[in-house]
């Protein structure tokens, strides 16, 4: 793997993917600049890998980015390319939406941007230990640092956003969320929930949600959910959505 150096983001490489490495950090440093506004960043090591490389380092398949946090380093993962078995996967379940609303790839690589979000957490300790909590909280921060960093990508995240929250998997529960069951369709159909109640909340009341959970921080389970219900009390209603089918 190349080294690329950043005081910020330092970056690895496998052959060949030196070059989107530094694409997809370029992102990532425009989503920081919305976040050092509010309290500063430690550095998060970006990984492009190939498929060699990945199965060689990782428990995990290739080809979705993830985040991974280790005492204090942070770090992100993403594909040197997408898999073309992850992409018909994709394709095969999108059948049923029609057409989606850009190419597959594209919406991808947004997503490393709400991975990044997930460090971010980390780093000002609104880890909750809840992973609903957790994932909402994650797409609030990235929505947050689209619009002040990237206000050009924020409306085709949500364009993919409203279009995934059309699928109809079988279990819809939180309970059965957190403990990590359930298939692709509903991790993507509960994300897609997630993301829109987050941008309804970020239009709302855009950044006090943040200042709040940054005055609270250390968050935990209970801080956290009891400190979102405060700022939005109509969550209540909204967990209706999440019920068994």
């Amino acid at each position: 793997m190349k080294a690329l150096p950043h005081p910020h983001l330092p970056a690895f490489a496998s052959e060949g993917a030196e070059l989107r490495a530094e694409n997809l950090r370029g992102y990532l440093l425009d989503l920081r600049a919305a976040y050092t506004a509010y309290a500063p960043l430690p550095p998060v090591t970006l990984y492009v890998l190939s498929e060699g490389d990945w199965r060689a380092h990782l428990p995990y398949p290739y080809g979705l980015p993830f985040q991974r946090s280790e005492g204090e380093r942070l770090s992100l993962f993403a594909p040197a390319r997408y898999p073309e078995r992850l992409l018909h996967r994709l394709r095969a379940l999108l059948l049923t939406l029609g057409p989606p609303p850009g190419e597959i790839p594209f919406f991808l690589d947004l997503t490393l941007g709400h991975e990044y979000a997930h460090a971010v957490q980390v780093a000002f300790k609104l880890r909750t230990g809840a992973r609903w909590l957790d994932e909402f909280l994650a797409n609030y921060l990235f929505l947050l640092a689209l619009e002040r960093a990237q206000p050009d990508l924020k409306e085709p995240f949500l364009a993919w956003t409203r279009y995934l929250a059309a699928l109809e998997p079988k279990e819809r529960r939180l309970s059965a969320y957190e403990r990590k069951r359930g298939n692709l369709e509903a991790a993507l159909w509960f994300q897609a929930h997630f993301t829109l109640k987050a941008e309804a909340l970020l239009k709302a009341q855009g950044d006090k949600p943040l200042r709040k959970f940054l005055e609270a921080a250390p968050l935990d389970r209970k801080k956290g959910h009891r400190l979102l219900l405060e700022l939005d009390p109509g969550l209540r209603d909204w967990f209706t959505t999440f019920r068994k089918v």
